[in-house]
């Protein structure tokens, strides 16, 4: 039976909208309680846990800024050839005054507030047994943590604010990075010990959640000036560990059972640790911008990124299988090149080479092949012998009359009966956490440590569950074991992650991480090195002008911008 969490809209500083989690399982419907305010409703059992609930619903809008996540990387670039984008160039259109800069600092905060809220009525409900109370606390503070790591990463040093907010403030001052982590780590710390290893709410923070993200905490941290090296490292292979360990948590055998929208259920499994999350009812999935209240978006938009334009193939359309890219982030060609398509299962689980009709158009029926991306290169003259488009991986990048690019169809996003549409209809959750990028923390961290054997051990975890079944016959040993690697390098886990991770991971984060953002990007992004103005100090955005504008203490902007 479907549980049915109640939304409740509550005045608590000016009209605060509280959208509850919900799941694959846990449908939201909203009721308007008019009436209840903060005093009254936020002390009872049922409020509080409203209350805690709403803490999640920030991820929704603030994983819908997919350009601050993936543009300007190695492995993603502007779906127009030559494209202009100042999040991919790094260019003067990355300034102070950039709106989704803008909404991505004030959509942090708005996210910090809630769970500021939550913390501090904690201490005044009435009615809620202590571990009940500890586990919602924990949960509180772990998202916390998140929405700070989020920050700090992005922006450097920023506000450290711990209390919900009573009244407007104008004077505000910038922490340091090293006093921020130290707080994300405090409340991490406390969060493992309270929470749950499982919950009946699949999309609620669990102790795997909370120690996962330590982990990358203690390996983002150890990287810095400030950090604790060595310690950093060590405390994230441990926590890596734990969670690997614990018994909560398993690989599927087959990597694209994690994407495949025909298995049902397939988006709640023993690998996922943490998701955003959608469900079928479309009402209870939508959700706002903080800086444009009023413009409700109603689901998950994934399906329409990385994508070439089908609709213009009169033998495609406006399908709702393929449905509409928005034509403003593509793979870039050299994230292709990372798989091995003999071995690696992982290709053929992330893109589709063949696309299909969808209409009776052209002289293609329902069902024949319109557009093939091969393997191997094909001859002027074989590709002459088909009807069908064929794109050799040389084309990707090359404009024709139907699109700006032409690439594989990232089908490890593909929604299902989701209408044509370019207003994020999507209801698939979105994977925050899953028990591979675990592995591949605890080979980082090793690698940092110099152990090579560790790393190496669970790297090839993560490679032989990767490798297609079966015998190569050239070598009589099985894909899987010809996947595994004798050594690894940081570069080498990266494009690990980019063939494992593309599209779930944070990009940006994970190359600004290693200090690779710089080398990578203008290594493979061919957009960005002919914008020619990537910088070092692009690791970090621009504070948003308004924030400066509104702060009446000294509040300097980020150097470069």
């Amino acid at each position: 039976m479907k549980l049915k969490v109640y939304s409740k809209a509550l005045s608590l500083i000016g009209l605060l909208s509280l959208l509850a989690v919900a799941s694959c399982k846990d449908y939201l419907v909203e009721e308007n309680l008019g009436g209840r305010t903060a005093e009254t409703y936020y002390g009872t059992a049922q409020g509080f846990d409203d209350l805690v609930k709403s803490n999640y619903s920030p991820l929704r809008p603030l994983f819908a800024l997919p350009s601050l996540y993936f543009l300007g990387t190695d492995i993603f670039t502007t779906t127009e050839v030559g494209g202009q984008n100042g999040f991919n160039g790094y260019d003067n259109n990355l300034n102070a005054s950039n709106g989704d800069v803008d909404m991505y600092w004030k959509q942090l905060y708005y996210s910090i507030n809630l769970t500021n809220t939550t913390l501090l009525w904690s201490t005044k409900v009435t009615g809620v047994s202590e571990a009940t109370l500890a586990t919602r606390v924990a949960e509180a503070k772990t998202l916390r943590a998140y929405y700070y790591f989020l920050l700090v990463e992005t922006f450097g040093d920023v506000p450290l604010v711990l209390e919900p907010a009573s009244a407007p403030t104008f004077g505000f001052t910038r922490a340091p990075e090293q006093e921020v982590y130290s707080q994300i780590i405090k409340d991490l710390s406390e969060a493992v010990g309270a929470l749950p290893a499982t919950t009946p709410n699949f999309g609620r923070v669990t102790k795997g959640m909370a120690q996962h993200l330590l982990a990358k905490v203690y390996l983002t941290r150890g990287y810095k000036s400030y950090g604790a090296g060595n310690a950093d490292f060590t405390q994230a292979a441990q926590l890596a560990e734990a969670v690997i360990n614990s018994g909560t948590y398993t690989l599927l055998t087959d990597f694209a059972r994690l994407f495949d929208p025909s298995n049902a259920g397939f988006q709640v499994n023993s690998e996922v640790i943490f998701s955003v999350q959608y469900n079928p009812n479309v009402e209870s999935n939508r959700y706002a911008f903080i800086t444009n209240p009023g413009a409700l978006i109603n689901g998950n938009g994934i399906h329409n990124l990385f994508n070439m334009e089908f609709q213009t193939y009169p033998a495609i359309g406006r399908s709702a299988y393929y449905g509409k890219s928005l034509l403003f982030i593509a793979p870039t060609s050299y994230l292709y090149t990372l798989y091995d398509k003999t071995r690696d299962g992982r290709y053929q689980g992330s893109f589709a080479t063949a696309i299909l009709a969808q209409v009776a158009a052209g002289g293609f029926a329902v069902g024949d092949t319109v557009i093939y991306f091969p393997d191997v290169p094909w001859s002027a003259a074989r590709k002459a012998t088909k009807k069908y488009f064929v794109y050799n991986f040389d084309e990707y990048e090359n404009r024709t009359s139907f699109s700006p690019r032409s690439l594989p169809y990232a089908k490890k996003f593909r929604e299902v009966n989701v209408p044509y549409s370019d207003n994020n209809q999507g209801i698939r959750d979105t994977y925050v956490f899953r028990l591979a990028e675990t592995y591949l923390i605890a080979s980082e961290a090793y690698l940092k440590l110099g152990d090579q054997a560790k790393a190496t051990q669970y790297f090839n975890v993560i490679r032989r569950r990767a490798g297609k079944a079966g015998t190569n016959p050239a070598t009589g040993r099985t894909y899987k074991d010809e996947l595994a690697v004798t050594s690894v390098t940081i570069d080498g886990i990266l494009e690990e992650r980019a063939r494992e991770l593309f599209g779930e991971e944070l990009r940006w984060f994970e190359l600004k991480r290693t200090g690779k953002l710089l080398e990578r990007a203008k290594l493979y992004n061919k957009e960005l090195i002919r914008a020619n103005a990537i910088q070092p100090y692009h690791v970090l955005r621009p504070v948003p002008q308004t924030q400066i504008d509104l702060n009446r203490a000294e509040f300097p902007q980020n150097p470069g911008y």
